[in-house]
């Protein structure tokens, strides 16, 4: 009976080691995230980078024409004073075609790779000036069409390439740096007085951009309809609208999105004030390209099992002991544990530099050969090691 007290009290105080162990070895697996964190702010830092100098996530629409207007209000002092406001149209219809072709080498900054795109868009459709005149004309108020302006929205000015088509009415426009306060992007002078006499206003406008990680559009047409097709195989389409249709394959993809002013908080016609960027930024939409091989995401998903896998090894290592009588000092388990959390330092490193599935497959031939170099003595075999 004292034997077996013995060997209980044995058994309990053997667990309870095993259980401190586990708990020590939580800490090189902490460890182990923080190194997965500090790699994939690294990579992010390059995504920036890149941004910075090729062009990061894109957003463009269609073109905005801005026509100011004079009101005649009477002051406190009985004084006419004359009020000078921009007036927002929108147009009538918008069909955008966008084709974005990633580059098949793309920029590193040291060994992390950023996939960037050239895209060509060109966006075609009509203005109805008629529906300012017909709201705004009214006593005391002037249109200033000679000072009219054309803008043409995008995110990010550096990121413009070429604009390789720019009509308005069927005359060329020039664009420059813009300074409307209503969203970034180029402008052009137009001089409306005698085009508002004709009611409406096609316009066809083409450019080439550069950019990264992401591309979106606005949805500025009272019928806005969108095509985009793109040479890479995983998007990851985000934003206020999903495509209606949508064609995803190794090749690539195409996707097409119809929006309509009823889709939107934003109106056809508006004042200076009652529209601008984060307005016009949530109705935004388009996709991410996204990268579906993420090794740092598949890095923290291992490290996060880490603790179970050591507890289950453990655990075997634990009951064979009670099956063959046969000790293993508490150190043995260390060493054991630290063999596990090696593995996903192995991992990390190794999928940094060649393919995931490849980097897996080493790092788990070093640990399993390790686990057999520390086994082999208290488990009598190197063929007992192996199979454990």
């Amino acid at each position: 009976m004292l034997t077996r007290m013995v060997e209980s009290g044995s058994v309990t105080t053997k667990a309870v080691l095993i259980g401190v162990i586990v708990l020590l070895l939580l800490v090189p697996l902490a460890m182990l995230r923080g190194v997965v964190t500090e790699r994939a702010s690294l990579r992010e830092q390059a995504h920036h980078r890149v941004a910075e100098g090729w062009g990061g996530a894109l957003t463009f629409g269609g073109p905005i024409l801005i026509v100011p207007i004079e009101r005649n209000l009477i002051a406190e002092d009985n004084k006419i004073r004359v009020v000078r406001t921009d007036m927002y149209v929108l147009p009538s219809r918008l069909d955008v075609d966008v084709e974005a072709k990633i580059d098949p080498q793309p920029r590193y900054v040291g060994i992390y790779g950023v996939p960037v795109y050239l895209s060509s868009f060109r966006t075609r459709g009509e203005f109805d000036i008629s529906v300012l005149q017909a709201q705004y004309d009214a006593p005391g108020v002037t249109f200033a069409w000679g000072e009219s302006r054309l803008l043409l929205p995008v995110s990010s000015v550096k990121s413009l390439r070429e604009v390789t088509q720019s009509e308005f009415a069927g005359q060329r426009v020039n664009f420059g740096p813009a300074g409307s306060r209503v969203y970034p992007g180029v402008e052009a002078p137009i001089d409306l007085s005698e085009l508002h006499k004709a009611g409406t206003a096609a316009f066809d406008f083409g450019a080439v951009v550069a950019g990264s990680r992401n591309v979106s559009m606005l949805p500025l047409g009272g019928v806005t309809t969108v095509h985009l097709a793109s040479n890479w195989p995983h998007p990851s389409f985000q934003g206020a609208f999903l495509p209606v249709e949508r064609n995803i394959a190794q090749q690539g993809f195409d996707a097409r999105w119809q929006v309509l002013e009823l889709n939107r908080s934003y109106r056809q016609v508006s004042s200076e004030g009652e529209l601008n960027e984060a307005i016009l930024s949530q109705s935004s939409f388009g996709v991410d390209l996204f990268q579906s091989v993420d090794i740092y995401q598949r890095a923290e998903r291992a490290v996060k099992y880490a603790a179970l896998f050591i507890a289950l090894t453990f655990l075997t290592l634990f009951a064979w002991e009670q099956v063959t009588r046969n000790r293993l000092h508490p150190l043995q388990y260390l060493l054991v544990g630290l063999a596990l959390s090696m593995f996903y330092l192995l991992l990390i490193a190794l999928s940094e530099h060649v393919a995931f599935d490849h980097a897996y497959l080493a790092a788990a031939t070093a640990c399993v050969a390790l686990v057999v170099a520390y086994l082999r003595h208290p488990l009598g075999t190197r063929l007992r090691a192996a199979a454990f």
